[in-house]
């Protein structure tokens, strides 16, 4: 499923699988990420380069927002699905 999909989209996708782990119904969403940014850039195929630029992007977007060093709040639900694809 990843393979096909740009790192922007890989990333936004990880998110949205935590977060409807988490809670499946929620438009929004707070959670620590499991991973280290190097530990999910290694699970999705990317550098953490790559995984940090992306998260950043997400959060100038407003659809997220980062708390710390693995502290995640999804604040649009149907805006990161979106940028999932």
């Amino acid at each position: 499923m990843l393979g096909r999909k740009s790192a922007a989209e890989k990333v936004a996708t990880f998110l949205v699988l935590i977060a409807t782990h988490l809670d499946p119904g929620a438009e929004t969403a707070t959670f620590e990420l499991p991973l280290t940014r190097g530990g999910m850039a290694d699970y999705l195929g990317l550098t953490i380069e790559t995984v940090s630029r992306q998260l950043t992007r997400l959060k100038e977007k407003r659809l997220i927002a980062l708390t710390g060093r693995r502290g995640i709040v999804i604040n649009d639900m149907a805006g990161l699905r979106s940028e999932a694809g």
